[in-house]
């Protein structure tokens, strides 16, 4: 396990984020012991109680217990996978309801409304959800991923593309790093800003720390400050040969083994393809955030008022 100590996700929900990842992908199943807070701390430079609360987390989200002296074990393997592939298929199944209500004609607030009526009876409407990034890739790519979590549409904002006073949005999301400006943005406003967590999955910092030394790896994003800040976390990761690519030209090729793109971004992958082997940054959304949000669109459903952004 790597850690981004300079990222705006807290260190012990990328310990969350990271452990949940691998007990869903089944690499760690149901009886795994997982090493004690102190151990854990220890390898990873950080304090004991910070593992010690990402633990309770994984513990209240029912992934893992403990047993007396085999400290804590993982106890909801199957149940994880089985709720990531449903959401999966379930993300699967929204998209393609929605591209064939937009087929038949029908925006966004007709689509909106009749997934606000499908949510079940007695329910009332959901509220109408952003969600605001600094690009247009990654807008799309987790607005799409939260309203399959959601079961609600939610609509993607690009900052510097659109005006607060036009977007009709009662709830909007954004990651901890946009948080201060999003909330100028809609201050005023009527709606409510909510920062979720972004965190990567362990599997891609894995396979970056498992390169052979001294192999160059380039990092291409559409944002330079994006790129900078995952190969921020690369360097956590041990990896100290990186390079920030801003072309993915020829020149900037030479030399490198690696190239790692976002998963989000997949027409990067393709200019790339061919020249240098990519591997795509996945991200995962934090379960705590995404349950979180699911309360505050349950209480708004029920006929709570919001309170606006402050």
């Amino acid at each position: 396990m790597s850690l981004a100590r300079h990222s705006d996700t807290p260190v012990y929900r990328q310990i969350v984020a990271q452990l949940a990842f691998t007990i869903e992908a089944g690499r760690l199943l149901d009886g795994d012991r997982l090493p004690g807070a102190r151990l854990l701390a220890a390898n990873l430079g950080i304090n004991r109680n910070t593992v010690a609360r990402a633990y309770a987390e994984l513990r209240d989200l029912g992934l893992v217990e403990p047993r007396g002296r085999n400290g804590m074990v993982v106890c909801g393997a199957e149940r994880a996978r089985a709720a990531s592939s449903a959401r999966e298929r379930g993300r699967g199944i929204l998209e393609e309801a929605v591209g064939r209500c937009r087929e038949l004609g029908l925006g966004d607030d007709d689509i909106r409304a009749l997934l606000g009526g499908a949510a079940g009876p007695g329910a009332g409407p959901a509220p109408e959800i952003s969600f605001v990034e600094c690009n247009r890739d990654r807008a799309e790519y987790f607005a799409g991923a939260l309203a399959a979590e959601l079961a609600v549409p939610v609509d993607p904002l690009v900052l510097g593309e659109f005006e607060a006073g036009g977007v009709s949005s009662e709830l909007v999301l954004t990651t901890f790093f946009h948080l201060a400006e999003v909330r100028r943005r809609f201050r005023g406003t009527g709606a409510e800003v909510i920062a979720i967590v972004v965190a990567p999955h362990l599997r891609t910092l894995v396979e970056i720390a498992q390169l052979p030394k001294g192999r160059v790896v380039g990092v291409w994003w559409t944002s330079e400050d994006q790129a900078v800040s995952v190969r921020d976390s690369f360097a956590q990761a041990g990896v100290t040969d990186l390079r920030v690519l801003t072309t993915g030209d020829d020149a900037e090729l030479e030399g490198v083994e690696l190239v790692v793109v976002p998963t989000e971004s997949p027409a990067l992958a393709r200019r790339l393809e061919g020249r240098v082997r990519v591997l795509e940054y996945g991200n995962v959304l934090d379960a705590a955030s995404v349950r979180m949000v699911r309360e505050v669109v349950r209480e708004h459903r029920a006929g709570r008022t919001f309170t606006g952004a402050k």
